[in-house]
């Protein structure tokens, strides 16, 4: 899964950094532990707007930096070479492309945070949306967190239980917004701020993904009776997806229908591993916790507030951070789902944050893909295009950020 060993990494702001050779365990061993000592020393976040580094193994790792200055990053990573002039060529099993842009809108950084690492037995990938006044500080201590956490990563404990792991790396997150634990980037309030995550952990064949708020998580791959069909699993659950049904039904009627979307178009469905019908759940828990949903003039998503009155304005059920939303049933603990992949087949791995998912539905990401022939970079610039063409009218836009990952099961990860 990860680059070859002859791979070089460019970047305009640094130098290439070359790929070690391996010469026995123990360099390898502190080759590890140094890059694990380096992510902890602030100095690592310059005001590079992405930096790239090579593991030992031959393995990547690519991650946003804390101070995000720039307004657009477009690359793709595809076996020895990387090309960030904006140039489309077919993929291939190692292939990665990303699109990363900061909103029109008052914040001077980009809150979006994304990191992308292969590390030969486990890979990962996350993106983190922050929000509020100190949305970007709150964002850089998550995926600082979750780095450490996935660097020290037991692969056979974390398998035997993998939603306590979960569960738990969520929670202390949480924790250490909220208590203000870490000071590396200074003073921040998380009376209002938070993030929005979701992180996808691949382990040889198996998929295990948990997700707080709305950024979006899905895997496709073509029929093999309808190769122009895609089948369609969404990993995550959008927890601001409110509908006015939903919201004016005072009695909340739960139910467990069907959990498959149904779409006309080219009559495919997509499939959601979790049930659409606990958005109810969601909705009843911020009611009975002294919250309410409503409006706000001139916005079409209903917001979270507190009982009568202006704040905090949330658009989504769970997050970290976000301390007054605690108390009105905003919840920290993660949706969890995992995927199996099979062997043979081509995946595409798909994640946007809200930027994105907000005015496209997965089938047309999805769609978009298509006609592109799977030339990831081409979709993620005709995405990041319509993207943007579809806030025009308004004066506010959010950050956005895409991941197009291939995913092909070698055989000796079964």
């Amino acid at each position: 899964m990860g680059c070859s060993s002859s791979n070089t990494l460019k970047n305009n702001s640094e130098n290439n950094i070359e790929n070690p050779q391996k010469e026995n365990q123990n360099e390898n061993n502190e080759e590890t532990n140094s890059l694990k000592n380096l992510l902890k020393k602030p100095n690592l976040y310059t005001s590079f707007n992405f930096n790239k580094s090579l593991l030992s193994n031959s393995n990547l790792l690519l991650y946003t930096t804390y101070l995000n200055t720039g307004n657009e990053f477009l690359s793709i990573v595809e076996n020895s070479k990387e090309k960030t002039e904006k140039l489309s060529f077919k993929s291939s099993n190692h292939s990665i492309a990303i699109g990363y842009k900061k909103g029109y809108k008052l914040e001077f950084v980009n809150q979006d945070k994304f990191f992308v690492l292969l590390n030969g037995a486990i890979d990962a990938y996350c993106i983190i949306d922050g929000h509020g006044p100190f949305g970007n500080k709150v964002a850089q201590t998550c995926q600082d967190i979750l780095f450490e956490y996935l660097l020290n990563l037991d692969q056979n404990s974390f398998e035997s239980d993998y939603e306590k792991s979960l569960n738990e790396i969520f929670e202390k997150i949480n924790r250490k917004i909220i208590n203000r634990e870490e000071k590396t980037y200074g003073n921040y309030d998380p009376f209002l701020s938070g993030v929005a995550v979701t992180l996808l952990i691949r382990i040889k064949t198996m998929i295990f993904c948990a997700n707080v708020g709305n950024v979006l998580a899905t895997i496709f791959h073509t029929d093999k009776l309808m190769p122009s069909k895609f089948n369609i699993t969404e990993l995550t659950f959008n927890d601001s997806n409110f509908s006015e049904d939903l919201l004016n039904n005072n009695n909340m009627v739960l139910n467990n229908n069907n959990n498959k979307m149904d779409v006309k178009d080219n009559e495919t469905e997509v499939e959601s591993l979790i049930n659409p019908n606990e958005i109810n759940l969601e909705i009843r828990r911020i009611y009975e916790h002294g919250g309410e949903m409503r409006k706000l003039l001139g916005e079409t998503k209903s917001r979270i507030f507190v009982k009568g009155k202006y704040f905090p304005g949330l658009i989504n059920t769970r997050s970290l951070g976000d301390q007054i939303g605690k108390g009105i049933g905003i919840l920290s603990l993660p949706h969890i789902t995992t995927y199996k992949l099979n062997k043979g087949i081509s995946y595409y791995l798909l994640m946007c944050s809200d930027g994105i998912n907000n005015v496209f539905p997965i089938m047309k990401l999805v769609n978009i893909i298509q006609e592109n022939e799977q030339l990831l970079l081409e979709s993620i610039k005709n995405i990041m295009a319509d993207s943007k063409a579809m806030y025009r009218a308004h004066s506010y836009t959010p950050d956005m950020t895409i991941i197009i990952k291939e995913i092909k099961i070698e055989d000796n990860l079964i």
